[in-house]
């Protein structure tokens, strides 16, 4: 059933999800559902758990060195990435569960920070300034106004001529960078390195 939802989740939205829906596809009554879950809300529950179960984890063996674990963060950090633009509808329902699998990902962050030595103060924001990288990003990926590159021009091009009519030269030389095509690195990966390597320089000035 889980399966079957996100499925329909992932090619739909949430909102083409329903009990009805999700019965009639799986070919049983409405009332056959309620045997595995409680409600709408449960069954999304279960969808962040089921996703959030296949983040790859850090391996907590390898925090010795800072190498180590910047290398077993930043993989993490972003295979879980990699789970939310997977499937669009997960960033916004991201805060709803406190499952397992959900609170797992999260303690291994946390662990994998602490098991390298981070005070907890450090180890605490560490870990919100990465789960927050991830979810904030991918909704601002998934958000965009547009669905492909043919229509990113058309919107970048219809923005310049405003922004050249208030004479708002830095962004407008900013919107002309992104047509140019010179934005070739992941801003995601590019920012993540930048929250690790943060917290590396902060972690050496405690040692």
């Amino acid at each position: 059933m889980i399966e079957v939802a996100l499925k329909r989740a992932d090619e739909s939205g949430l909102n083409a999800l329903s009990m009805r829906s999700l019965a009639k596809e799986m070919g049983c009554g409405v009332m056959s559902l309620y045997n595995h879950v409680k409600d709408k809300d449960d069954l999304l529950d279960a969808m962040v758990e089921a996703v959030a179960a296949e983040i790859e984890l850090p391996n907590p063996s390898l925090a010795a060195s800072p190498s180590d674990w910047k290398a077993e963060l930043r993989g993490c950090i972003i295979s879980a990435y990699r789970m939310m633009l997977a499937h669009p509808w997960l960033p916004a329902q991201w805060g709803r569960s406190l499952g397992y699998a959900k609170n797992r990902y999260h303690d291994a962050v946390l662990g994998m920070m602490r098991q390298a030595d981070f005070p907890e103060e450090l180890a605490c924001r560490g870990f919100h300034a990465l789960t927050m990288h991830v979810v904030g990003f991918s909704l601002q990926v998934l958000e965009m106004p547009f669905a492909n590159k043919r229509e990113l021009r058309t919107f970048a091009k219809q923005h310049l001529i405003g922004l050249e009519e208030q004479e708002l030269t830095y962004l407008h030389d900013h919107v002309l960078f992104h047509l140019a095509g010179k934005d070739e690195r992941s801003d995601f990966k590019y920012m993540l390195d930048l929250i690790l390597d943060g917290l590396e320089r902060d972690l050496a000035r405690i040692e």
